[in-house]
């Protein structure tokens, strides 16, 4: 199965706010990058992200609201990008930047950025 980028962004974005994350949008060699989560291939990353709570319990449970959400994609239709501004319970305000690649349909590399002390601060981890 192949998606168009909307699509990819779409259910990137589902899993990046709600925690909902859809494998079948992922390459085979799919790669993540982030500071807290650090490097994780396809499986790893499903293991994180949808095997376990972990992450609607380490940061989504502490993010009153995402506002703005931006969306981008490139000319090409091979990148996009999703920044976000997210408000935590403690009252830190955080951007994320979030970067994908797509090849043939799918998702290939997600690679976010964001600061990593103050994201700690927000979160509380």
């Amino acid at each position: 199965m192949t998606f168009t980028i909307a699509q990819l962004i779409d259910s990137t974005e589902n899993w990046l706010i709600k925690g909902e994350l859809d494998p079948s949008i992922l390459a085979d060699h799919f790669q993540f990058i982030s500071p807290f989560w650090k490097c994780s291939n396809r499986t790893e990353f499903i293991d994180k992200f949808k095997n376990t709570a972990n992450y609607k319990e380490k940061s989504l449970s502490k993010i009153i609201k995402f506002d703005p959400v931006i969306k981008c994609i490139s000319p090409d239709l091979k990148h996009f990008s999703i920044i976000v501004q997210y408000y935590s319970k403690n009252g830190s305000r955080i951007y994320e930047a979030l970067l994908g690649t797509v090849v043939a349909g799918l998702l290939v590399e997600l690679r976010s950025i964001y600061d990593l002390a103050a994201t700690k601060k927000a979160l509380e981890l």
